[in-house]
C-alpha cells in the first residue's frame, strides 16, 4: 500500500504495488481477467475508473517504489512567491485518466521527478494503452539531478505550483470532451495529446474569457472548437456574441451559442476542417 506518512483516514483509494514476481500463474492469471474485462468496459465507456492503473517497472524493490509514490501523493498548492495558495490536497496522479495527460502537462524533468525510479509506466487511457518509457525519452539522458532539485516538502506535503495545480483540475473536463469526440485508437499518441492541449485551451477560454463556469459549457465549447476549429470559432453568425459573452453584456448558454447555427452550417465547418487536413 502507497499510504503517506502520517496518514489517519481511509485507506480506500489509495494505490497498492502487486509485485508479479511474488504472484503465482493462477493469480497472474485472475490480474489477466481483470485488465482484460476493464479493457472491454473502456471500449464502451472510455472514462471507467481502472481497478488496474498501470504496469510499472523500477529499480528499486517493492517497498522503495511504495515508499516514492506515497510521497507524491499528498501535494500542498503554493504561490510563486512561496505563500500557500490552498490547504493541502491528496493527487491522484496514479489514476491513468490523470497520469496520461500529466505526460504532456509536465515538464520533462517534473515527470521524471513524479515517477523517480519507474523506467517504464503502461497505463490505460480512453480506448488504448500508453507507454511512458523513462529510458528511451530524450529528456532522461540529462543529468536532471542539478536542473530539477526534488520538490521541497512542507509537513509531510509536496510543494506544487497553484498554475500546475489549477490547470490538473481541468483534466476530467478534458478527458470528459475527448470522450465525446471519439478519435479513433489508431490516432497516434501524439496527435491525441495535442488535441488534448488545445481542449485545454479553448476550456480555459470559455472559463476565464467568456465566463462559463459550468462544466458543461466548457466542455461543448472545447468539444466544437475541436470538432470544427476556426470555422467554429470565427463563423459570421457567431461573431458578435464572443463579443458580448467576453464583455458580460450578453448572458447565454453554450448549447444556447452552438444552436445559433444550423446543421448545414456545421456540415460546411467539417468540411472545411477537412479541406484544410487534406492540403
Amino acid at each position: 500500500m502507497c499510504s503517506p506518512t502520517n496518514w489517519t483516514r481511509d485507506f480506500t483509494g489509495l494505490p497498492a504495488i502487486i509485485d508479479l514476481a511474488q504472484c503465482d500463474p493462477g493469480q497472474r492469471d485472475w490480474l489477466s481477467t481483470i485488465i482484460n474485462a476493464e479493457h472491454e468496459s473502456r471500449l464502451r465507456m472510455p472514462l471507467t475508473r481502472a481497478g488496474v492503473c498501470a504496469y510499472v517497472q523500477a529499480s528499486v524493490d517493492t517497498n522503495s517504489l511504495a515508499g516514492h509514490l506515497a510521497n507524491q501523493l499528498l501535494v500542498l498548492p503554493v504561490e510563486k512567491g512561496g505563500s500557500r495558495a490552498l490547504p493541502g490536497a491528496l493527487w491522484r496522479f496514479f489514476d491513468p485518466r490523470v497520469f496520461a495527460n500529466l505526460c504532456w502537462m509536465l515538464e520533462p524533468g517534473k515527470l521524471e521527478a513524479l515517477v523517480g525510479p519507474v523506467s517504464r509506466w503502461v497505463f490505460p487511457w480512453l480506448d488504448n494503452w500508453y507507454e511512458y518509457n523513462a529510458v528511451d525519452s530524450e529528456f532522461s539522458k540529462r543529468d536532471t539531478a542539478s536542473e530539477v532539485p526534488p520538490p521541497e516538502r512542507i509537513g509531510g506535503f509536496t510543494r506544487i505550483d497553484i498554475d500546475l495545480w489549477d490547470r490538473t483540475q481541468r483534466i476530467a473536463t478534458i478527458n470528459q470532451t475527448l470522450a465525446r469526440l471519439g478519435l479513433p485508437s489508431e490516432i497516434p499518441w501524439q496527435e491525441k495529446t495535442a488535441t488534448a492541449a488545445l481542449i485545454e485551451l479553448a476550456v480555459t477560454e470559455a472559463e476565464r474569457r467568456l465566463h462559463w463556469k459550468q462544466a458543461e459549457d466548457q466542455i461543448n465549447c472545447a468539444e466544437h472548437i475541436a470538432r470544427y476549429g476556426a470555422a467554429f470559432r470565427d463563423h459570421p453568425r457567431l461573431a458578435g456574441h464572443w463579443a458580448k459573452l467576453e464583455m458580460r453584456v450578453e448572458t447565454m448558454s453554450c448549447s444556447e451559442l452552438i444552436a445559433l447555427l444550423l446543421p448545414d452550417e456545421y456540415k460546411t465547418c467539417a468540411q472545411s476542417i477537412d479541406a484544410t487536413q487534406n492540403t
